[in-house]
């Protein structure tokens, strides 16, 4: 059988990765984790090839051709809220070309009405929610009764598999996924210090109650370090030294990533890598590990200078936590980098401008400022439809701030859209910023990333 992992095209470019979707704001773009995933899984099983028509830059006849040339039996594909309408218009125009196609998609969009998409729209045989698992094998192999977590099409009916409860600190396995298979040259990442770089994942959903993220809906898993250990040697292998640990959460279980980093120093794999974490997984013993088993910056989600708003929206630690922290990742020469999130429905002007001055204060390397968006599955959604913020068939929503929806109580969409502006300016166009980012470049990839990163986010936010 002839399965093709797609990326589909899209009229801009596109991030559609682990459950999450958005516009890239500077041009950056990293493999698909659901894809390079599933290529483990399916490697070795079905002939399989790849299709990123986003880091290609395909046109739609482009990727048809392709998918018809390959003479293609299967597609499992990855979509997306920020993207929804141009995925289907892709979906059903493959779909009326090659009807006897069997297409399988994997994305946010899906944790709100499934049923009712896949009832509605014909261009879908199947959902997966759960990537990681071997559900797909079963499908395509017709064991039916081993699926345990997609939803699919089946004598006219549909079928819904759905575990009954999330798993909290289970051990999940992986097949070592192909990364042969992901080294387009137009994967960018502004924090990269030497390409060719590829995404590892050790954990897998978070345990953690952000209500604004869909992370927790999937519960928590993880992998066993001698699994993890036994991919990061073969991407060595690969010539490979540059990772993006793409976990929701990095830094669980604790005894875990000490072992990892230890065997990674002992080994000298000489890896250089960035995560993304959490304030209160971090203290000075781990991240002094980390940084001598190469991890050079990580992303934190700071979201709000506002204590009582990330009270509301359960994010768990203070603001004391957040400088602590970046306090001592400078100590030990860690790079960070806050994301921060503006236009929470109790979000006002004055706590918007409390958080861009916040994101000054904490000193950090990078900030992201993005858009309050109600994914699907998660409580802010159910927030918003409840207080009638939004309607429950709008989907749409794109939190780069690319394109602005808003479900503040109390800022237009214009007005989140100057704020967010005024962020981003006031952040990175200071002159002791731009002085201390010159001052700290060691190589001409960092130089011309930096540069590529600043003409983005500039253009972004013209006018």
């Amino acid at each position: 059988m002839r399965v093709i992992l797609l990326n589909p095209p899209g009229d801009n470019l596109y991030i559609r990765s682990y459950y999450c979707g958005a516009t890239s704001k500077s041009n950056y773009l990293f493999q698909p984790l659901d894809l390079l995933v599933l290529s483990g899984r399916l490697y070795g099983v079905y002939e399989i090839n790849i299709i990123d028509a986003i880091a290609e830059r395909l046109s739609r006849s482009e990727t048809l051709k392709r998918i018809i040339e390959y003479k293609a039996e299967v597609v499992i594909c990855v979509v997306s809220i920020v993207s929804w309408k141009t995925d289907l218009d892709f979906l059903y125009l493959l779909k009326n070309k090659i009807p006897s196609l069997i297409v399988i998609a994997n994305g946010d969009v899906f944790f709100d009405y499934p049923k009712a998409k896949l009832e509605e729209h014909k261009c879908i045989d199947a959902i997966i929610f759960d990537f990681i698992s071997p559900d797909v094998i079963h499908y395509l192999k017709n064991e039916k009764d081993k699926i345990s977590n997609m939803m699919y099409r089946e004598n006219g009916d549909i079928v819904s598999k759905r575990p009954a409860a999330r798993e909290i600190g289970e051990v999940f396995s992986i097949p070592i996924p192909r990364h042969e298979l992901f080294l387009n040259k137009n994967y960018r990442f502004p924090f990269v210090k030497k390409y060719p770089f590829t995404t590892v994942l050790t954990n897998f959903g978070c345990p953690f109650r952000c209500s604004f993220c869909i992370a927790n809906i999937f519960g928590f898993k993880y992998r066993k370090v001698s699994e993890v250990m036994e991919e990061l040697r073969y991407i060595s292998a690969l010539g490979i030294n540059e990772i993006f640990f793409n976990d929701m959460s990095f830094g669980m279980p604790r005894g875990n990533v000490i072992e990892l980093c230890n065997i990674m120093i002992k080994d000298g794999l000489n890896f250089r890598w960035t995560c993304f974490s959490r304030v209160d997984l971090m203290d000075n013993e781990i991240l002094d590990l980390m940084k001598k088993s190469g991890c050079h910056t990580i992303i934190f989600g700071v979201e709000s200078a506002n204590e009582s708003i990330l009270q509301v929206y359960k994010k768990d630690y203070t603001k004391e936590q957040v400088v602590n922290t970046f306090k001592i990742c400078r100590k030990v020469g860690i790079k960070t980098v806050a994301t921060f999130i503006l236009g929470l429905p109790e979000d006002t002007r004055e706590t918007c401008l409390d958080t861009i001055k916040f994101s000054k204060a904490i000193n950090c390397d990078y900030a992201s400022f993005n858009i309050a968006v109600p994914r699907p599955g998660t409580l802010l959604r159910e927030i918003a439809i409840r207080d009638g913020l939004i309607q429950k068939d709008n989907l749409v929503f794109d939190h780069s701030g690319c394109s602005v929806s808003t479900i503040s109580k109390r800022l237009s969409k214009e007005e989140l859209s100057r704020l967010r502006k005024r962020a981003i300016l006031e952040f990175y166009l200071r002159p002791s910023y731009i002085f201390k980012k010159l001052m700290g470049m060691k190589s001409f990839t960092e130089l011309r990333e930096h540069v590529r990163g600043c003409i983005g986010l500039l253009a972004g936010n013209a006018g």
